[in-house]
C-alpha cells in the first residue's frame, strides 16, 4: 500500500502522531475558503465533458450513446487534477486516456493482491513486476512517462503558490510549512492517492447518478422539478445556500453513495487493548489483530436498510420511515467512515456531487441508450430476490474500489 519507501499517507499511516500531522496538512487545503477559490474547476470540466459528449446528435437532439464508465473516469481525473493541483490533464480530449486508465486498473489489481497477500510485496515481487512491465508493455512505459511528468508539473505548480486543494501537501513535502507534516515520499504517496481515488469516486458517483435516475423515473422527475425550479439552463451553479438547502438532492446523493460507496473495501482497524469483542456472539479480538467490514456489504444489509438494493432516496427524508428505523439506518450510514480515521475530504465529495448533479439535470435531459437498455447478471446470490435487483449495475471487484468494465450507456439532450 506504500508506493515508495516511507511514502505513508493519511490512509496508510499507522503511527498516530504521523497520521495527525499528515491529516492536519491535508485539511488545511479543504477549508471553505479553499473550496470556494478552486470550485470553478468543477463546472469548467463539465463544460468540456458535455461539449465532447454532444458533438454528434440525432434528429431529436439526443447525443450518441456514451459509455459512462469511460467518460466519467476522464472527467473525474481532469476535474480532480484541476481542482486539486491546478493541472490541465485534458484526458477528455486526449488519446492518453487509452493507456492511463488501463495502467491504473492493473495497478489496482496488483494493490489488491498485495493487500491480501502482503508477503508477495515484502519479497520484492511488487517492484519486480513493475520493472518487468516497463520492458514488456509499451503502454506501461507510456504511463510511467506520463505519470512522472504529471508529478513534476504538480510539484512545480504548487511549491511557491497554491493552485488547488492539494497544494499544502506539496508544500509540506518541500519543507515549506512551519509545522511538521509530509516528507517528500509522503507527499508523493498522499498526492497520488488523493488525486486518483477522488477522481474514481467522482466518476463512479456520476455514473451511478445517471444509471439509477434513468431506471427510476419518479426520482428523475422529482429531482428535476426541485433543481429546475431553483436554476435555469446556462445559469452558473455554485455551492451555496440554494444547493445546501435542497433536501431531495442530498437524499439522492446519499442514496447513490449507499449503493456505490466511495471506498467500499474493508477498512482495517487494529485491536489495541484486551477485552474487545465483535458481533452478537462476542467473538474476542486478540491485541494486534485486525478487524474490518466492507461498506458495500454493510449498506446492502436488509437488517438495516429496508429493500436494500432498491434506489429509494425517500428513505433519507424525515417522516418516510418510522423514526427509530430511520435513525438506526442514518447511524449505520457512514460512507466516509467515523472517528479520527474518517475521510478528511468527505465534505468536498458532497460539494462536488451537488454541483455536478444539479448542473447535469438543469442543463440536460438524459436517458438510457435504447440499444444498451438491458440489465446484467448479478454477482451476489441474494440480489435476484430483492426489490430493485433488476436495475443493479454489474460490479467487478478490484482492490477496494467498486468498479465495472463498461456502462451505463447514456444519451443526453441539451435543454
Amino acid at each position: 500500500m506504500i508506493p515508495i519507501p516511507d511514502g505513508w499517507s493519511t490512509m496508510t499511516s499507522i503511527d498516530k502522531t504521523l497520521h495527525h500531522n499528515l491529516r492536519r496538512v491535508f485539511r488545511s487545503g479543504v477549508t471553505a475558503e479553499c473550496l470556494t477559490r478552486y470550485e470553478p474547476a468543477i463546472l469548467r470540466n463539465l463544460e468540456v465533458y458535455f461539449s465532447e459528449l454532444t458533438k454528434v446528435k440525432d434528429a431529436e437532439g439526443w447525443s450518441a450513446a456514451a459509455d459512462m464508465r469511460s467518460w466519467n473516469l476522464s472527467l473525474g481525473f481532469d476535474t480532480m487534477a484541476d481542482f486539486g493541483l491546478g493541472l490541465q490533464t485534458d484526458l477528455l480530449r486526449s488519446p492518453a486516456r487509452e493507456f492511463v486508465f488501463p495502467a491504473l486498473h492493473v495497478h489496482e489489481k496488483k494493490m489488491g493482491l498485495w493487500e491480501q497477500l502482503p508477503i508477495l510485496n515484502d519479497l520484492g515481487i511488487g517492484h519486480f513486476v513493475s520493472r518487468v512491465l516497463l520492458f514488456v508493455s509499451p503502454e506501461a512505459k507510456l504511463f510511467s512517462d506520463w505519470y512522472n511528468n504529471f508529478l513534476d508539473e504538480a510539484i512545480r505548480n504548487n511549491t511557491f503558490q497554491s493552485r488547488g486543494i492539494f497544494a499544502p501537501v506539496i508544500q509540506s513535502g518541500q519543507g515549506l510549512l512551519e509545522k511538521p507534516g509530509h516528507n517528500r515520499a509522503q507527499m508523493i504517496g498522499e498526492g497520488a492517492f488523493s488525486t486518483f481515488s477522488s477522481a474514481d469516486a467522482y466518476g463512479m458517483m456520476l455514473s451511478g447518478f445517471t444509471h439509477y435516475l434513468s431506471h427510476y423515473p419518479h426520482v428523475y422527475n422529482k429531482l428535476a422539478i426541485e433543481m429546475r425550479g431553483k436554476f435555469k439552463p446556462g445559469q452558473k451553479i455554485t455551492w451555496g445556500p440554494q444547493l445546501e438547502s435542497s433536501v431531495y438532492l442530498r437524499a439522492v446523493i446519499d442514496e447513490v453513495m449507499r449503493l456505490l460507496p466511495p471506498a467500499c473495501g474493508v477498512h482495517w482497524r487494529e485491536c489495541e487493548r484486551p477485552g474487545i469483542t465483535i458481533g452478537a456472539n462476542k467473538f474476542p479480538m486478540p491485541v494486534g489483530s485486525d478487524v474490518g467490514m466492507s461498506l458495500f456489504s454493510l449498506f446492502r444489509d436488509g437488517r438495516i436498510f429496508c429493500n436494500p438494493v432498491q434506489f429509494w432516496p425517500e428513505r433519507w427524508i424525515p417522516g418516510t420511515l418510522p423514526e427509530a428505523e430511520q435513525s438506526f439506518a442514518r447511524k449505520m450510514f457512514t460512507p466516509f467512515l467515523i472517528g479520527s480515521r474518517n475521510c478528511a475530504g468527505g465534505h468536498v465529495a458532497i460539494m462536488i456531487a451537488s454541483v455536478a448533479f444539479a448542473h447535469v439535470i438543469v442543463n440536460y435531459d438524459f436517458q438510457m441508450a435504447p440499444e444498451r437498455h438491458r440489465t446484467s447478471a448479478h454477482v451476489w446470490s441474494n440480489a435476484p430476490n430483492e426489490v430493485g435487483a433488476e436495475f443493479e449495475l454489474r460490479f467487478q471487484s478490484h482492490y477496494s474500489i467498486a468498479g465495472w468494465e463498461s456502462g451505463p450507456f447514456i444519451q443526453f439532450r441539451e435543454r
